[in-house]
C-alpha cells in the first residue's frame, strides 16, 4: 500500500461533515485560522516518529504522508484532538479508542507492527558502528608534574 497524506475529505468521512466543520470552526480567536491543518499534521508527525524507531522501516520523503494502513487510526485521533480543543469528553468508544492508538504508537517503536514500504523513501546514509579506541600518537613527556609542581 502507498504512503497517504490526509485530508478534510478523510475526516468528514468518518465524522458527520457537519459536526466536523463545527468543530473546525468554533472557539476560534481573533485572526486565528482553522486548527485542524496544525492538528493532522502534529498526529503525522508523531506516527512518523515512531515508525523512525525502527530502524528497518524508512520513512517517506514526504513529511506529510503516512502508510496508507494507519489512515483510520490517525483519522480517528485528529477527531479525539478537535473534541478535545472545544473540552467535549470522549466517549467511551472513543476512550476505547484512544488507548489503541497509543498501544499501536508503542508497536512502532518496537518494530512489532508492520510498516508499508514508502512510495519514495528517505535516503538515509547507514552510519557504521565504531568500536574500540584509536590513539592519535604517543604521548608526550608531562611538563607540569608532581614533583615539578612542589607537590600541589
Amino acid at each position: 500500500m502507498p504512503w497517504i497524506s490526509i485530508a478534510l475529505l478523510d475526516l468528514q468521512d468518518a465524522r458527520v461533515a457537519e459536526l466536523v466543520d463545527n468543530l473546525r470552526e468554533e472557539a476560534l480567536g481573533d485572526g486565528q485560522t482553522d486548527p485542524m491543518p496544525r492538528l493532522i499534521q502534529t498526529v503525522v508527525d508523531e506516527v512518523r516518529r515512531c515508525i523512525a524507531y525502527c530502524s528497518s522501516t524508512p520513512l517517506d520523503a514526504d513529511p506529510a504522508t503516512i502508510p496508507a494502513g494507519m489512515k483510520e487510526l490517525v483519522v480517528q485521533k485528529v477527531a479525539r484532538l478537535m473534541k478535545a480543543r472545544l473540552l467535549q469528553p470522549l466517549s467511551d468508544d472513543e476512550k476505547d479508542a484512544e488507548k489503541l492508538y497509543q498501544r499501536r504508537l508503542e508497536q512502532l517503536t518496537r518494530c512489532e507492527w508492520p510498516v508499508d514500504a514508502p512510495t519514495t523513501p528517505v535516503d538515509v546514509s547507514p552510519v557504521a558502528a565504531s568500536t574500540g579506541a584509536e590513539l592519535a600518537g604517543t604521548p608526550a613527556a608531562r611538563a607540569a608534574t608532581r614533583e615539578s609542581l612542589s607537590a600541589l
